[in-house]
């Protein structure tokens, strides 16, 4: 076998190691995924009753502030209503007390709402905070399991990725770049072996002369159709 087809056959295998390398990388990083999405829910649901608490204790300071308004305008009318003589501008103020006085009684009555609507709002958010402690307690032994794991795998590659580029170093330049543009473009092997006298990888016909300068070592060719780099399948 020509030696430049040994070193990127070496060189294939350690990519072939750095892909499952990173594969067993990605599964980690999946299941911890799963775990977020597992209380994703939860932390949604939180933040949106975090912020209709936020909305509740403005709309509970609107109704706060109308009571008041209106609590003024009552004690104004009354004051008037205390200070006539007239019987007929006492009915007219008279009136004037009683509307405001209903007046008041629903802006109080819309500030109770408000304010058991606002209760009922922190009580969700604390039932919330305190379902998701619970899972996110629950998770953490997993959770630490999977951190460790991730470590040790992305060590692993980091370590295939160290000895890949170790190989990359010892094939020709020219090669290499021809071996890494096919590599990008493919989804199977790149160096792949002549099975009887067609291409190991699509199985198209190679003429003679050129298997016979691949089982001799004497050229490193590749498949006309699908561009796969040979080698002799005996290691000839």
């Amino acid at each position: 076998m020509h030696e430049d087809l040994a070193r990127l056959l070496d060189l294939q295998a350690k990519d072939t190691a750095v892909a499952a390398a990173e594969q067993q990388v990605e599964e980690v990083r999946q299941a911890m995924a799963a775990l977020d999405a597992a209380v994703q829910q939860t932390r949604t649901s939180l933040e949106a009753a975090r912020q209709a608490v936020t909305e509740g204790k403005r709309r509970r300071e609107e109704f706060e502030a109308r009571v008041e308004k209106a609590r003024a305008t009552q004690q104004k009318r009354q004051q008037r209503l205390d200070q006539v003589r007239n019987p007929k501008e006492a009915t007219a103020a008279m009136a004037e007390v009683e509307l405001a006085g209903s007046v008041l009684a629903k802006e109080e009555a819309d500030w109770v709402r408000s304010a058991e609507q606002l209760e009922q709002q922190e009580r969700r958010v604390s039932e919330l905070e305190a379902g998701l402690a619970t899972a996110e307690a629950a998770q953490q032994p997993e959770r630490e399991r999977l951190g460790e794991q991730l470590r040790e795998r992305e060590q692993a590659r980091d370590a295939a990725l160290r000895d890949r580029e170790a190989s990359a170093d010892r094939v020709e330049r020219t090669l290499r770049l021809r071996y890494d543009r096919l590599r990008r473009a493919r989804h199977t092997d790149v160096v792949v072996p002549l099975v009887g006298s067609t291409c190991g990888a699509c199985f198209t016909s190679v003429p003679l002369n050129r298997r016979t300068q691949i089982r001799n070592g004497q050229a490193i060719e590749g498949c006309e159709a699908c561009g796969a780099i040979l080698y002799p399948p005996d290691g000839g």
